[in-house]
């Protein structure tokens, strides 16, 4: 059998990643059916969707205060999220009331890993209406101890606190990992003026800000003698309260904020699953909201500036990136 690439280091665009998913199969939850297979591929992916939309809501920004008007800034930024160990695996006996044809072969070996952990002696599932009870084992994982999301990210001053921001990367084609890309808007909004004790102190700046981005990406699937795409598609919004201090050398900065991202995992095409062709197999949807809080400074040298922040909430996120920033 062939394996199906599981190859959603597209998201990560490390070499180093790239090298771990790129033995990792999706295509062996197939073996289980459509139904099944569906079942059993959520909680396998979901770790990956879920750091995924924490990492595309990181990093908008790098001051609670605004460029003066034109003033800008163009900066690469990189999201680094580590992995929880909760995240490496997770329970197939609590999914098996799901199950339509299979079960456990040995309910006392039930955990599985997930796309983000890696395990030796993972459970066997058996066919309920097989005579001969053929076992299958869990696909296993790619044993990632983080994700990373990189960007380019900018900033445009404009009249009366506004600024607006921007962040992409472009298209990329990386031959046998497929295609990726991804881009994002945002708007943030000075409000010191407003808050009173605050527009009296020179170094204290407060702002709001509201972002959206988006990331597509596809790779290629095998399965058995079929094949198809990967595709992934991630959107996630934010919306942050910002308060900061800034110095002529160094300024300071903290956010709180609600953040949601939408996920879908699909593989597409036609497949020979059992006998059969069936259209489109596996289909995934992933929601995400949660509350956060990150804290962080810059440093500029002239024009120049270095950034560092920590993001904590459900999954944490540390994100650093160097750039040009002028008024």
């Amino acid at each position: 059998m062939k394996k199906a690439k599981l190859v959603l280091a597209l998201i990560l665009l490390t070499s180093t990643t790239y090298a771990q998913f790129g033995n990792k199969s999706i295509g062996d939850f197939l073996s289980l059916g459509t139904e099944d297979a569906n079942t059993l591929a959520n909680p396998y992916l979901a770790p990956m969707a879920n750091m995924l939309g924490a990492g595309l809501n990181a990093g908008w920004y790098t001051s609670a205060k605004t460029h003066k008007t034109f003033g800008f800034d163009i900066t690469v930024t990189g999201a680094y999220m580590p992995t929880s160990n909760k995240s490496k695996t997770f329970n197939v006996a609590d999914y098996e009331s799901q199950l339509n044809e299979f079960k456990l072969a040995d309910p006392s070996n039930s955990i599985s890993p997930t796309v983000m952990g890696q395990m030796d002696n993972r459970p066997k599932l058996v066919s309920q209406s097989d005579p001969f009870g053929t076992e299958i084992s869990m696909p296993d994982g790619a044993d990632l101890d983080y994700m990373v999301t990189p960007m380019i990210t900018l900033g445009l001053g404009l009249p009366y606190g506004f600024e607006l921001k921007g962040r992409f990367t472009t298209e990329l084609d990386l031959d046998d990992y497929g295609k990726f890309s991804l881009w994002g808007l945002g708007v943030q909004k000075e409000i010191k003026e407003y808050i009173p004790g605050v527009k009296h102190v020179p170094f204290l700046n407060m702002s709001v800000l509201a972002a959206y981005t988006t990331l597509n990406a596809v790779t290629g699937v095998e399965f058995e003698e079929s094949d198809g795409d990967l595709d992934v598609q991630s959107n996630a919004y934010t919306a942050r309260l910002l308060v900061g201090a800034n110095f002529p050398v160094v300024c300071f900065y903290t956010g709180l904020g609600y953040g949601n991202s939408n996920s879908d995992f699909n593989v597409i095409g036609d497949f020979v699953v059992n006998g059969e062709t069936v259209t489109d197999p596996i289909t995934q949807n992933f929601t995400t909201s949660t509350f956060d809080f990150n804290a962080g400074m810059r440093i500029r040298l002239g024009i120049f500036a270095l950034h560092a922040e920590y993001t904590t909430g459900e999954y944490s996120a540390i994100t650093g990136g160097v750039g040009i920033s002028f008024r």
